[in-house]
Parts: C-alpha cells; sequence; structure tokens
C-alpha cells in the first residue's frame, strides 16, 4: 500500500492536470526510487513461499522490470518534450547522452565498483540522496534541451516566416 498510493496518486494528480512531461518523469523516476533501500521493491517476490525453487532469479526479474520501466519512462518524457518537432531522438544526442547519464546515475548503488560499494556501504542515504539529485538535474537539462528544441525551430520558423507555433505546443507551416 504505501508503494501504491504514491504511485496512482502522483499519476492521478499529474494526468488530470495534462501535465505529460512531469507524468512520464515521475513514473520514471518512482521505480528508481522504490527499487533501493529502505522500500527494496525489487524483492518483493523474494519471500520464501516465492523463492522455494530458485533464490535469487525473482530478484533480478524484478531488477530487470523495474530498469526496464525507468528507461520506458524516460524515453517517453523524451519523446513528449520533442513532440511537435520534426526531430527524432536518434538525431539528438546530447539529449540522448544527459538522459542516459541520469539513468546510470539513478541507479549507481548498483554498479558493482568496489569504491561505489565501499561509499554505499558507509553512508548509503547520504549516497542515494546525491545520485537522485544529480540524476534529477541532469534529466532535467535533458528534458530542458529537448524542449529548446521546439523553441529554436519556432524561432528559425519566425525568421523565415514559414513556421508557427500552435497553443497546445505544436510546430506548423
Amino acid at each position: 500500500m504505501s508503494v501504491i498510493l504514491p504511485l496512482v496518486l502522483g499519476s492521478a494528480i499529474l494526468s488530470v492536470r495534462g501535465k505529460r512531461i512531469l507524468l512520464f518523469g515521475y513514473l520514471a523516476y518512482f521505480w528508481a526510487v522504490v527499487d533501493d533501500a529502505p522500500v527494496f521493491f525489487d524483492s518483493v517476490l523474494t519471500w520464501p513461499q516465492v523463492t522455494r525453487f530458485h533464490p535469487f532469479l525473482p530478484r533480478i526479474l524484478m531488477n530487470v522490470v523495474i530498469h526496464l520501466a525507468t528507461a520506458g519512462f524516460m524515453y517517453l518524457t523524451m519523446l513528449e518534450a520533442i513532440r511537435g518537432t520534426r526531430v527524432r531522438l536518434r538525431n539528438a544526442t546530447r539529449i540522448i547522452t544527459l538522459t542516459s547519464l541520469s539513468f546510470v546515475i539513478a541507479y549507481a548503488q548498483n554498479i558493482p565498483l568496489v569504491i561505489i560499494q565501499n561509499v554505499v556501504n558507509s553512508s548509503w542515504f547520504a549516497f542515494d540522496f546525491v545520485e537522485k539529485i544529480v540524476s534529477v538535474l541532469l534529466f532535467s537539462f535533458a528534458v530542458m534541451e529537448a524542449l529548446n528544441l521546439k523553441t529554436d525551430l519556432v524561432r528559425a520558423g519566425s525568421e523565415g516566416g514559414i513556421l508557427t507555433m500552435s497553443r497546445n505546443g505544436t510546430v506548423g507551416s
């Protein structure tokens, strides 16, 4: 219940308000936050009743699902941010780089480097807090970069007099 309530409530509020970029960003980071301590949502399937046949396979499966959910919602956020432009994500290297880096940093405590694991073991909460803040900042920069594509496109259109921007933010000719 402590995981479902914030998920449903946050999603409902952002959906009703029509803030799709914020909704997808919220859903991306929701999974990154509940994956780690103190919630350990990736361990929800590792109760003894579930793991009697295989001790760690359900946890690995949940980790893959949670990581895919984060990556998928980050992708949807970027698609929503560039919607209305003719630019494709594969052509926006700065956006892809910032988004990928924010994904890696969001799950930095899972990186099996000794130096990272030592920091996690000595001060998990501080490391987790800093990694999520840095990740959100990088992801925000990626979203701003994607939204700037619209602004640049509109600015270029106004100089040439061929493009217009509608009230909902889409660009047309």
